[in-house]
């Protein structure tokens, strides 16, 4: 379906349900649809703790992608699914579609719940009045009719002990006291920065600041890490592609200076856990995936004639200079001031 008219009768939904749905707010069951991506999981992660706050004694079910359920290891409001039939037929109070399909509307007809709130309806909004907006402000939005003075804005990851205690081992193991997070991956290839720049990049911050690098990622980063640390002349840096799941990664956001990387997964955990970051943007509206922390710098070039029309061949990630980056890190590790 066309995303426009998929945002159109989703609105159409939620008016429908809301003017015939009961008033109260007393929500005992909150259904969550957000089948979507690493990143824009994280910066949806704020509905849930709202809506905690809002309604304590609710229990939340989450409908996302399997690899997104570890966000939720330590919350235990909230029982995440991976197969939107697991729900089909059960009965909620509330139904929050972070990113649904024509079939969870047709089950939010089914089944009538006192409110609907979607993603859809405030994308069309704000399609019609101007543009879109970032996206944590844009899921704070969605449930803006229940929110109260007391909005909770952070979206930070929730670690435990043993995670945290497991990147500590790691660091003392290195020697790593003070150290810089690089991701050089993306999904997309157009949104990926040469790998022979990032490792003139690493090779500034081995020199100027006497510290080592922990270039991270997936299994499938593992080939590309390696070859940058290949062209880098030290060898305190070190690839750890694979080794660390999404909480632990998390967790050694945390213990970071800095995250230098492309616009994928990790830069949002990374923000989400408000380190300082630079963060390399290609293809991409403006504004809506920045990081939301006042830690970043962002650089990102545009066509002309709009995002949709970048391809590997003329993608804008390219356009992004050694000299700007190194001084970016620069102003970020403090030898220039901002």
């Amino acid at each position: 379906m066309n995303e426009k008219i998929l945002y159109f009768k989703s609105w159409l939904t939620s008016r429908y349900i809301n003017l015939l749905g009961d008033k109260s707010y007393d929500f005992k069951t909150i259904l969550i649809i957000k089948m979507d991506e690493i990143g824009d999981l994280v910066t949806a992660l704020p509905v849930f703790y709202n809506l905690h706050a809002l309604y304590p004694e609710a229990k939340q079910t989450l409908v996302c992608k399997g690899f997104n359920t570890i966000f939720f290891k330590h919350i235990d409001y909230v029982d995440c699914v991976t197969n939107f039939d697991d729900v089909n037929h059960q009965q909620f109070d509330l139904i929050i579609d972070l990113r649904g399909t024509a079939e969870t509307l047709h089950y939010a007809l089914s089944i009538k719940p006192k409110m609907r709130l979607d993603r859809g309806s405030i994308r069309l909004k704000n399609k019609l009045s101007g543009g879109q907006k970032n996206e944590i402000d844009t899921n704070i939005e969605v449930i803006a009719p229940l929110l109260n003075k007391n909005t909770i804005w952070s979206n930070k990851i929730v670690t435990s002990a043993d995670e945290q205690n497991k990147v500590g081992t790691f660091l003392d193991l290195e020697g790593a006291s003070s150290f810089v997070i690089m991701h050089l991956g993306a999904r997309d290839e157009a949104r990926r920065w040469p790998v022979e720049r990032y490792a003139k990049v690493i090779n500034h911050i081995n020199k100027a600041y006497s510290m080592p690098c922990i270039l991270v990622g997936g299994p499938d980063d593992n080939e590309a890490n390696k070859k940058c640390l290949e062209l880098v002349k030290s060898k305190i840096n070190v690839n750890v592609a694979g080794g660390f799941n999404l909480l632990e990664y998390a967790a050694l956001c945390v213990r970071a200076s800095l995250f230098v990387g492309n616009e994928s997964g990790p830069l949002h955990i990374a923000a989400a856990q408000n380190t300082p970051t630079i963060a390399l943007f290609g293809p991409g509206v403006k504004d809506v995936f920045y990081p939301k922390n006042d830690k970043s710098i962002i650089h990102h070039y545009f066509l002309a004639r709009g995002h949709k029309k970048q391809t590997l061949a003329n993608s804008t990630i390219f356009q992004i200079r050694l000299d700007e980056v190194i001084h970016s890190v620069d102003r970020q590790l403090g030898k220039i001031g901002h």
